[in-house]
């Protein structure tokens, strides 16, 4: 054809079945990264270089203009003079008859050279990228066919900015990941090296997501053990996993653990064991925690425990070489660095930690539920949420906007009082007793040991336990209108009911907009797909007019789908909630919802 580049014809494609892995990388990145706590929306892509034939034309999977390929040519030359350089550097010569290939083995050039590769094609793809919103993730380049193939991740560059990031990318000479999504890409893309090496690579379907939530929590542990000093760590997330799990004379995990070398300068040692205890021994793990408290902390390299004392005040957070492990409760521990949380995992499932509490959605959901609230009735609710926070068992919250009435309807299987303020003691010993604490939304409390009535509806949550499953049903029934606060052992908070977030007018436009446009003569069924999501998680805030809008573009292309291919899928009109006003938007400027307490 006049005018088309007459190297497009010779390579159309590097392999067949390239979609589908290219496809599989990005739906199981999506799904980890969904359970890890982010969205970061991915992107994959898949970046073949020319091996050795030069007339061959650079190929990116899919061809949807997302790279400059003209930018992505003769890379080869900078692969070459970047290792040298490199080599160099990490690997001065020897003045003895050692040859080179003895004090530098073949698999160590090897790596440091595709390390080369990795850092010549990132910064390539990003000068190459026609977007300026995402943040690329290279993997391990493979050789198939007549191309060496990059999997590529890109990523939504301001969600991905706000999860915290440790600053030392390197231990003992070799890439760490800065925080846990990072670690999940970096764990993708090393699966979809592993499919491309094989003779016929074919597809990540069946990668489980867990699997990779798994590796790459030890991926990101080891790391940070690797910045404590410990070489090769390995094992510490399985330690800690079990050792959260195990009870002691039928108490729950509770406990620190410092993440440090032996000797260093910021951590105090005031026990020093003569046996170091090997993590890998859950029961001895276990017992040696019974032993912490407040101010008083294992001490462990990331192999074994080796004393018991503390971290000092002076430690400086820019060195990055103390970490914390903290046992929260039955089955659930974190992984902080100086006052930042960076990994939590639940009963084997890892994931960011969320917030204990987050100020602006509790302020939100106040003014939600009351209207009439005031902001003092705001921070005197949250001061009773953040004591129920700071206790070491778990405890229920009700807020009924009559609660006198409703704490005497509730007799007697509660203790009624007269209703006052309740300062810390009393409320730490008020709440020592099973059931929940009855409160105004003045803030007052009215009763205490109080047991929820309700009846089975359907809508509660097998996966969670006895208190959350009675507060959908007290509210599903008498409790309608009022609010619960749920706390479990493990600090993790709940709210009842669910108040939908505020967002942006912006965002929601945006995303209509989109997505109609998608719908206009499009046969990219997986681009209006990926836009369909999004618009879909936004559908609460959608007006009369956008509603029309989303449907039009959904039914305009099932029709065009069933003309080419025979099938469609089911569209399901959607209308505007019926719960939805403007106060759910964030005003130009605002800093969150209104009366946010102290």
């Amino acid at each position: 054809m006049a005018g088309m580049d007459p190297r497009i014809s010779l390579a159309p494609h590097m392999w067949d079945g390239q979609h589908e892995l290219r496809w599989s990388i990005e739906r199981i990145a999506d799904e980890a990264l969904d359970r890890a706590g982010v969205e970061l929306d991915p992107r994959g892509y898949l970046i073949g270089i020319p091996d050795g034939d030069d007339a061959l034309p650079v190929l990116v999977e899919p061809q949807r203009d997302a790279f400059d390929v003209t930018r992505l040519e003769n890379l080869h030359p900078h692969f070459t003079s970047l290792f040298e350089e490199r080599r160099a550097r990490m690997c001065p010569s020897r003045t003895d008859d050692e040859s080179t290939a003895t004090w530098h083995p073949d698999h160590y050039l090897a790596a440091l050279r595709e390390g080369c590769r990795r850092d010549v094609m990132r910064e390539a793809l990003t000068r190459a990228a026609t977007f300026a919103d995402r943040v690329v993730h290279v993997g391990i380049s493979i050789v198939v066919g007549d191309y060496r193939v990059f999997p590529v991740l890109a990523v939504l560059r301001d969600p991905a900015s706000e999860v915290p990031r440790l600053r030392t990318t390197l231990a003992d000479g070799l890439g760490v990941p800065g925080n846990f999504p990072e670690a999940v890409i970096d764990d993708v893309l090393r699966a979809a090296s592993h499919e491309l090496d094989r003779v016929h690579p074919g597809s990540l379907i069946g990668l489980d997501a867990g699997a990779v939530l798994r590796s790459a929590a030890d991926t990101f542990i080891n790391g940070c053990a690797s910045r404590a000093g410990q070489k090769f760590p390995h094992g510490l997330r399985d330690a800690c996993d079990a050792v959260s799990a195990q009870t002691y004379e039928g108490r729950a995990s509770l406990g620190s653990v410092v993440l440090a070398p032996q000797g260093h300068p910021d951590v105090a040692c005031e026990v020093t064991f003569e046996h170091d205890v090997p993590v890998g021994v859950p029961r001895s793990f276990r017992k040696a925690l019974e032993m912490t408290g407040p101010g008083f902390e294992l001490l462990c390299d990331g192999r074994t425990v080796y004393g018991i004392g503390r971290m000092l005040e002076g430690y400086a957070p820019a060195t990055e070489e103390v970490f914390e492990i903290k046992v929260v409760g039955n089955g659930a521990w974190e992984l902080w660095h100086a006052d930042t949380p960076f990994l939590r995992v639940d009963n084997g499932e890892p994931s960011l930690p969320r917030d204990v509490i987050d100020v602006e959605t509790f302020a939100h959901a106040v003014n939600r539920v009351f209207p009439d609230a005031l902001s003092e009735h705001v921070d005197a609710l949250w001061g009773m949420t953040q004591a129920c926070v700071r206790q070491q068992h778990g405890t229920m919250l009700v807020v009924h906007p009559d609660a006198r009435r409703e704490g005497e309807r509730l007799l007697p299987q509660a203790y009624t009082i007269e209703p006052t303020h309740l300062g810390a003691h009393a409320f730490d010993a008020l709440t020592k007793i099973d059931g929940a604490v009855l409160v105004s939304p003045d803030g007052k409390c009215h009763a205490v040991g109080v047991i929820l009535d309700g009846a089975a509806t359907g809508t509660g949550d097998i996966s969670r336990g006895a208190r959350y499953n009675s507060a959908i049903r007290y509210l599903a029934g008498r409790g309608k209108g009022s609010m619960v606060i749920i706390v479990s052992e493990d600090g993790r908070v709940d709210i009842l009911p669910h108040v939908a977030r505020r967002v942006r007018r912006a965002s929601v436009e945006r995303a209509v907009a989109q997505l109609v446009r998608a719908a206009d003569g499009t046969t990219d069924y997986e681009k209006f797909s990926r836009l369909d999501s999004r618009a879909a998680a936004l559908e609460f805030y959608f007006d009369a007019e956008q509603c029309e809008a989303v449907n039009e573009a959904r039914e305009s292309v099932e029709q065009q789908r069933w003309a080419e291919e025979r099938v469609r899928m089911q569209v399901v009109p959607i209308t505007p909630h019926p719960a939805m006003d403007d106060s759910y938007f964030i005003s130009p400027g605002a800093e969150g919802p209104p009366a946010p307490p102290n």
